[in-house]
């Protein structure tokens, strides 16, 4: 019911990292011994390590996978656009995580007894994490995947940046034109029009701003100068949604601020590796719309959608700080069990 009603609310990933939790307990035929059965504490806890050691290894396989297919299209990505930082990230993370789970799945007997809870600890959180991460893999894809309504008033466009000439580069572009797309397809399904709004500001190695250079786009395919009302000061993701919200309230007259975003129908467009995250922070700013992904290169979007990841995990320290606190009086529990 959650992701029909509102495929981006961050309930949806926790309900997936749960179904994927039990689905890999269940796959894995993992059972664990009742807690009377396990004898003293130092055997629950030998239990304890056991299970989430199983269940790591489980979830090994379909990470793993991700790994691999991210460090393929980083080489590719290294080939075609150059070496920088940012391109190595499926590299970088990949080796962490693997270096990380193999210093945790040591054998518990190994370790010093006093020792132990932190172990277990550390390995909830692990644990905990693999699951968080499948699951925004599993929802970025089915929300980059759903239809697009027609029935909207307004497109807002997500910037990026442009070149130092103020020309659109190809993954601005992209948006751009299926923006431009879907304003075709909604006039023909429905014959309903809308109104344009690119947003994006200047950046410091940027001539103009991207929200003004997707404009001059905009009307130099076809679009009449009233159904273009560009936004031109946002800094990120967040800064679009909210000042381009604030640019419709001045377009709908009487509208009180905070009640548009319940009102108007919005369609944000970004690039398909974006699209979660864009329906995220616009859940989190009160505005009720669809987000529409534009195709992005093959070997582009999996280092980008890692970054992505990183700034949905980002989004919810409160979520993450609450579940570590779970761990760790579980952790206490069972050592003096």
């Amino acid at each position: 019911m959650s992701l029909k009603k509102n495929p981006y609310s961050y309930m949806n990933i926790v309900i997936a990292s749960v179904i994927i939790f039990l689905f890999a307990i269940i796959v894995g035929r993992i059972s664990i011994i009742p807690l009377e059965t396990a004898g003293t504490g130092d055997a629950l806890i030998r239990r304890v390590a056991v299970f989430l050691w199983q269940f790591s290894r489980d979830l090994m396989l379909p990470i793993c996978l991700l790994i691999l297919f991210v460090c393929i299209s980083n080489v590719v990505l290294l080939l075609k656009e150059g070496y920088r930082v940012n391109n190595l990230l499926g590299f970088i993370f990949g080796s962490m995580y693997l270096i990380g789970v193999n210093l945790l799945w040591k054998p518990i007997s190994t370790l010093p007894e006093v020792l132990n809870p932190v172990l277990i600890f550390i390995r909830l959180c692990v644990c905990y994490l693999e699951c968080t991460v499948l699951a925004i893999c599993v929802m970025g894809y089915l929300t980059a995947l759903r239809e697009p309504e027609y029935d909207r008033d307004y497109c807002i466009i997500l910037g990026c940046s442009i070149s130092k000439k103020g020309k659109l580069r190809p993954l601005i572009k992209g948006r751009v034109n299926r923006a431009i797309h879907y304003a075709w397809e909604q006039e023909i399904e429905t014959g309903k029009s809308l109104i344009y709004i690119p947003s994006g500001g200047q950046g410091p190695d940027e001539p103009i701003s991207e929200g003004s250079a997707m404009e001059m786009y905009l009307l130099s395919h076809g679009a009449e100068e009233n159904e273009v009302c560009a936004e031109k000061e946002s800094r990120n993701t967040l800064e679009n949604i909210l000042f381009s919200k604030k640019l419709i309230e001045t377009m709908v007259p009487g509208t009180n601020e905070g009640t548009i975003g319940r009102t108007a129908r919005v369609a944000i467009v970004t690039s398909n590796f974006h699209v979660l995250r864009s329906g995220l922070l616009a859940h989190r700013a009160g505005l009720d719309a669809i987000v529409i992904g534009c195709d992005t290169k093959w070997y582009f979007w999996p280092n980008a959608f890692l970054r992505e990841t990183i700034a949905i995990l980002a989004m919810y320290p409160w979520v993450h700080l609450s579940a570590v606190l779970v761990f760790a009086l579980f952790s206490a529990i069972i050592y003096f069990f």
